[in-house]
């Protein structure tokens, strides 16, 4: 059944289908006009019964008479079977009867084959040419918002449906870039600006140290130069935040075999450093022995998870690691008071910083740099609260043997 839905969709079988029906019409068409003239012909001779249509020679002329005028003899008419020769008029007549047949079917044979053609292409491959063609024009317009229909599913119907989709993809990929770009534009005014305010700071203790540093402490001067380091390490951690963000939008995850023993290891050992003041529990459950990942990635996304839990919670920090089938999660949860619902909604977007916590080495760039770094490792990252606090998984695609 398949392989004959297959013909009935074909556009050869549609093809054959319009040849066949123009073969019949020639074919009994032809009959036709053999048949018409043929009668046509008889019933001209009975209605010219009384003389001879046959144009001579005549194999046994029975009779010849000629008239002599001025001299010279002239055949007026030969009689045959009783019959006289008809005038040159009628003998015409007759030979255009007779000879209709051979002009007629070879234009009729013709005229079936173009109309054929003609029905042919307006039926089947006018509208979807017409479709392609407006649909290419758009496209070089750098028009995407259109859909491309057509019932039919034949050969043009599945080149229509396969444009469609080839202009389905354009459409997300140029929204894409254009996310992307205004992204890129919103980075970097927000980059320009957060870099003025430690800018004019440093400005403003080193105008100061120029004009009062003979008058000033050892003391003084000393705090005024830890104040500008600080202001320099801000500047030092903010460009290597954006510097990272730049990197992530080309990354490709560099995977390698790794051991889940050892991968334990460095999840404990950089919590250890990182909760200096928490009480850290971890958990790590695995049903591998080894997994294909890219450990830079899956560290750099822990550490900056960990990172924004040790900054909230009271004092005690819980993380779940676990790796089943073909996936890495990282579940993250503190005790503190848990993300505001615009938090829910936004913790995850660049330059997001929560009212109740400000501090000025802290960009919220973290939980953005994870959920992009996520998505390239065919993961997600997701926000939520518990009951006891805040609550961030971290999703990654890996492979276990």
């Amino acid at each position: 059944m398949d392989k004959v839905k297959h013909k009935i969709k074909s556009l050869k079988y549609s093809f054959f289908i319009y040849l066949l029906i123009c073969f019949l019409f020639a074919f009994f068409g032809s009959m036709g006009i053999g048949l018409a003239t043929n009668e046509l012909q008889s019933w001209y001779t009975n209605l010219h019964s009384d003389v001879q249509l046959i144009p001579p020679p005549y194999d046994n002329p029975l009779y010849i008479f000629f008239e002599e005028e001025e001299n010279h003899l002239d055949v007026k008419y030969i009689i045959t079977d009783g019959r006289p020769f008809a005038d040159k008029k009628y003998v015409l007549i007759y030979f255009i009867i007779s000879s209709a047949q051979f002009i007629v079917i070879p234009f009729w044979i013709f005229l079936n084959v173009v109309l054929t053609g003609v029905i042919f292409y307006r039926h089947e491959l006018k509208k979807p040419i017409e479709i392609l063609l407006d649909a290419s024009r758009k496209i070089s317009e750098n028009q995407l918002d259109f859909n491309i229909e057509y019932i039919k599913q034949n050969e043009l119907g599945q080149l229509c449906t396969a444009f469609n989709n080839m202009r389905k993809a354009l459409d997300k990929n140029n929204c894409e870039m254009w996310h992307s770009l205004e992204e890129r534009k919103r980075l970097n005014s927000a980059f320009s600006h957060d870099l003025r305010t430690p800018l004019t700071i440093l400005r403003g203790y080193n105008d100061f140290l120029e004009k009062y540093s003979r008058k000033l402490t050892e003391e003084k001067t000393s705090e005024i130069l830890f104040k500008m380091k600080e202001q320099i390490n801000r500047l030092e951690n903010y460009t290597y935040k954006m510097s990272a963000l730049h990197k992530l939008e080309d990354i490709i995850p560099d995977i390698e075999e790794l051991r889940t023993d050892i991968l334990k290891e460095n999840f404990a050992e950089s919590g250890k450093y990182i909760c200096t003041n928490k009480h850290l529990i971890l958990n790590f459950k695995s049903d591998s022995d080894y997994l294909f990942i890219d450990k830079e990635l899956i560290m750099e996304v822990y550490e900056n998870i960990l990172s924004n839990a040790e900054r909230y919670a009271d004092s005690k920090i819980t993380v779940n690691i676990s790796v089943i089938k073909n996936f890495l999660k990282i579940t993250v949860q503190d005790d503190g008071m848990g993300f505001t619902d615009k938090a829910l909604q936004s913790a995850s977007e660049p330059f997001y910083r929560d009212e109740k916590k400000q501090n000025s080495m802290h960009f919220g760039l973290g939980l953005y740099i994870c959920r992009i770094i996520c998505e390239k490792c065919g993961g997600k990252l997701d926000i939520s609260n518990t009951k006891t606090g805040g609550k961030v998984t971290a999703i990654f695609f890996c492979e276990n043997i």
